[in-house]
């Protein structure tokens, strides 16, 4: 296939996604429903180095951060997060937990543009759930930066993450994923144009969401950095255990490890 014809086809199919793709308000009793449903949240992983750094408690997550207490943290709310019957679902791609390893490539594009990529390494990353689904910010997730990238491409052909880990966080495979696979080696690694599109029922699926996953730029042309969490400092809760000390809403908040957590 010529690229006039690829690009006359893959316009087709984004006039087709806007078309099919389009939001549709859940009442109570159908967002249940879905919720159950295990094609509507990304599964917790069963095994592997995160399995294990899942639902620690209290003492034993202050236990494993020992000398850490200075270390910069962004701490913001994932959105996407939903609580029910005391359960926390990722119904969204960001953080994408899939693959033993947690990455954050296509959620908050403006936080990651704060820092180049090597600047973020060693830099925490906490995502809370929102007020709304409970009665204070919950703690999602936690992760120190061990690996970050300027693009998609740079991504998929590092060799510090696994085939296995690429695959099982694909966009063109998962409805969860949140890294892109490229096409081709040649042409701007931040152009959609460059990579596989994603899978039909992704939560991004809408042609504006999925474009800005790869070629997002703030108002200063700073590109957001991939972050990948540092598998021995990166753990998970599927129940509510910590609180934040401070209220959260939209944005982010910098500050210490120590001021976040319960260190004393």
């Amino acid at each position: 296939m010529s690229d006039r014809e690829l690009n006359l086809s893959q316009a087709e199919e984004t006039e087709t996604e806007v078309a099919t793709y389009k939001l549709v308000p859940l009442n109570l009793a159908q967002w249940r429903q879905n919720l159950m449903n295990q094609s509507s949240y990304q599964s917790m992983p069963r095994n592997g180095r995160l399995a294990k750094n899942t639902n620690l408690s209290a003492a034993a997550l202050v236990n494993s951060l020992d000398g850490f207490h200075q270390d910069t943290v962004y701490s913001y709310i994932v959105a996407t997060v939903e609580c029910y019957e005391e359960r926390l679902y990722q119904t969204g791609s960001g953080p994408n937990f899939q693959g033993d390893l947690i990455t954050l490539c296509s959620c908050k594009h403006l936080m990651r543009t704060y820092l180049d990529s090597e600047s973020w390494k060693g830099i925490w990353i906490a995502g809370f759930t929102s007020v709304k689904e409970m009665d204070s910010n919950s703690l999602f997730y936690l992760m120190k930066v061990g690996e970050a990238y300027e693009s998609h491409r740079a991504l998929w052909a590092s060799s510090t993450i696994s085939e296995e880990a690429k695959e099982a966080k694909a966009v063109h495979l998962d409805k969860f994923g949140d890294v892109y696979q490229p096409r081709r080696e040649s042409g701007s690694p931040h152009s959609p144009m460059s990579y596989y599109r994603p899978c039909r029922d992704h939560v991004h699926c809408e042609p504006g969401d999925w474009r800005q996953d790869i070629k997002y730029r703030d108002r200063y042309g700073r590109i957001p950095a991939l972050l990948v969490g540092d598998p021995e400092f990166s753990f998970l809760w599927s129940k509510p255990i910590f609180e934040s000390p401070v209220k959260l809403s939209r944005g982010q908040r910098k500050m210490k490890l120590g001021e976040l957590l319960p260190f004393s």
